[in-house]
């Protein structure tokens, strides 16, 4: 039972985490249903047998196995992961889609729950630009999603998450960001 507890609660404490983001970016209800799907026993279970405390249980399961059952299940059911918004032509090219901007502000938020959650004191405003910067060259997301990615992380590292937030909800001298990114913004 030790390890399925310390995952139950790592997942409840990256949960926290990602729903007072969202929160903070005017999507909290995205926050509350944030990766329910962990909750649910195709998920639930390699991840609490593959739990470390400081690294991703997904990595480990596919270290061990080759392939990761509750990633499968996970990435499919949650639209905040960029793997969501990818399908294949009929040559096996990947056909990536533009996100939709909720989803990218969750998936920052993600990543800022995930860092801060296996980092703890160590976490920074740079975190999350350092993983994105780590992870880039594996990564599929349509150019449009790709630039607000990188506008977003850039506000997080040189302005803080306080920034973020408002850039988020599309404040103050961000208030064209939402429908600039939908395409809907007229000069």
């Amino acid at each position: 039972m030790g390890a399925r507890w310390e995952h139950f609660k790592t997942v409840c404490k990256h949960k926290a985490i990602v729903y007072r983001e969202c929160k903070a970016c005017g999507i909290w209800w995205q926050g509350v249903i944030h990766d329910l799907s962990k909750f649910n026993p195709i998920e639930f279970g390699p991840s609490a047998r593959y739990f470390q405390g400081d690294k991703s249980p997904i990595e480990m399961q596919k270290a061990a196995e080759g392939y990761s059952t509750a990633w499968q299940h996970h990435k499919g059911h949650n639209p905040h992961h960029w793997e969501y918004w990818t399908d294949f032509d009929k040559n096996g090219a990947v056909i990536v889609n533009m996100m939709p901007y909720r989803y990218v502000v969750e998936m920052i938020c993600d990543w800022i729950g995930a860092g801060m959650v296996y980092s703890g004191e160590e976490w920074t405003q740079a975190s999350p630009m350092d993983y994105y910067k780590k992870v880039r060259s594996g990564r599929h997301f349509h150019p449009k999603t790709e630039i607000l990615i990188i506008q977003f992380l850039k506000c997080i590292r040189d302005k803080g998450l306080d920034e973020f937030h408002g850039m988020a909800r599309c404040k103050g001298p961000y208030s064209y960001l939402c429908a600039d990114y939908e395409g809907q913004y007229v000069p």
